[in-house]
């Protein structure tokens, strides 16, 4: 065999056949650490050692919370933040326009609807 690899007792016709997928080095830990398998626990000291491993893991998942809690509540400040001023840019813009229709309206009606027409004299 070539360097780096490992010789197996497995048959040629064991070789031909499909590889078989393999997990990751270190899944089966992970796996046991998110299915905890029923252990028959008799000594002190393992169970001190299971008890332990179960607050890590809550405090690993209470962490991972807080972290997601606060990105959430930093978001929201900024959603507020931004609505605060979409508002008031709102309200600025109602007035200019309630302005408008009100400077149109006291000019529209002095001419009733016709335009003055304004004659100059020649300067003499």
């Amino acid at each position: 065999m070539t360097k780096g690899t490992q010789e197996s007792a497995s048959t040629p016709s064991d070789q031909n056949s499909t590889p078989r997928a393999t997990p990751p080095p270190g899944a089966a830990a992970r796996q046991a650490a998110i299915t905890p398998q029923p252990r028959v626990v008799s000594r002190p000291e393992d169970v001190a050692g299971l008890v332990l491993m179960q607050i890590d893991l809550v405090n690993a998942r209470k962490d991972d919370l807080t972290i997601a809690i606060k990105g959430l509540s930093d978001l929201t400040r900024q959603l507020v933040r931004a609505y605060g001023e979409n508002t008031q840019t709102i309200d600025q813009l109602q007035s200019k326009i309630k302005k408008m229709g009100n400077s149109a309206k006291t000019s529209g009606s002095s001419s009733n609807g016709k335009r003055k027409t304004s004659r100059r004299r020649a300067p003499t």
